[in-house]
């Protein structure tokens, strides 16, 4: 079994209160399988993790992006502006 690593920023670094948590990943899984399980064991995230934005990399993915284990998934949410 792999490990799938959530990095946190923004109201979700401030609400998990970390900078990043790890998950067992059992493949194949989706980004929105997984994010489930993060919000199953988080649930103080469970609300935010519905509106952000899912990168690995430089590369911004969509939910239903296959994931293989060992991906570093940086979870961006929304931002207002003027």
């Amino acid at each position: 079994m792999s490990t799938i690593t959530f990095e946190f920023h923004g109201q979700l670094l401030r609400l998990a209160g970390v900078s990043e948590w790890a998950l067992p990943l059992a493949v194949p899984a989706t980004l929105a399988d997984v994010l489930d399980q993060l919000a199953a064991a988080r649930p103080e995230l469970a609300a935010a993790l519905v509106r952000c934005a899912c990168a690995i990399g430089d590369r911004l993915v969509l939910r239903r992006e296959p994931l293989h284990g060992g991906e570093r998934i940086a979870l961006l949410p929304p931002v207002a502006g003027g």
